[in-house]
């Protein structure tokens, strides 16, 4: 969202978020804090659940519509702004839903991976079947196709750590698998 500070901006997306009619949205890139959470959470009048980056960096929020038999069992919410992990129960079944907010420096990227993981292994959510992972993950695993100018080199550290992920969590990229060419 590059920030949702400006009231205006904010309101704009929560509007344009309530016509789309989701169930669950992950926002990336909020810039919130936690002075501002009581009353973005009022204004989208929904469930809003944040992880605080500052006013200009970083920071994720889940958002889930009102009615939605989601039912938030465990949550993990990390301190820098880059993630949040819920246990939930979606009608009744057990579900892990995760928002992420990736760095774009390799180094940082590869041990967020890593974190991102052993959070999720540490906590047994691993053994939930229904894991929804999304976010900006900062690294195209297919330059060719996933990404437009700037350096088309694949950034292999990066990758790996993602691919270990999928591997791990038995994670796929639904996108990718429906739109295998499709360059986005």
């Amino acid at each position: 969202t590059r920030g949702i500070g400006n009231y205006r901006k904010r309101r704009t997306i929560f509007t344009w978020l309530r016509k789309q009619k989701p169930d669950v949205v992950f926002l990336q890139e909020t810039h919130s804090t936690q002075g501002n959470e009581v009353s973005w959470q009022r204004e989208w009048g929904a469930t809003l659940i944040c992880s605080h980056g500052a006013n200009n960096a970083r920071g994720v929020a889940i958002l889930i519509r009102n009615n939605f038999d989601c039912v938030i069992k465990e949550s993990v919410i990390d301190t820098n702004g880059r993630f949040i992990i819920l246990k939930v129960l979606l009608s009744g079944e057990p579900a892990v839903l995760v928002n992420i907010y990736g760095s774009n420096r390799d180094k940082e990227l590869v041990a967020f991976h890593h974190t991102v993981l052993q959070t999720i292994v540490n906590k047994n959510l691993d053994d939930i079947e229904s894991i929804i992972m999304g976010g900006d993950f900062n690294c195209p695993l297919n330059p060719v196709v996933d990404k437009r100018g700037g350096n088309q080199i694949p950034r292999k550290s990066a990758i790996n750590t993602i691919e270990l992920l999928q591997s791990e969590l038995d994670l796929h990229d639904i996108w990718r698998v429906k739109n295998p060419t499709k360059r986005s």
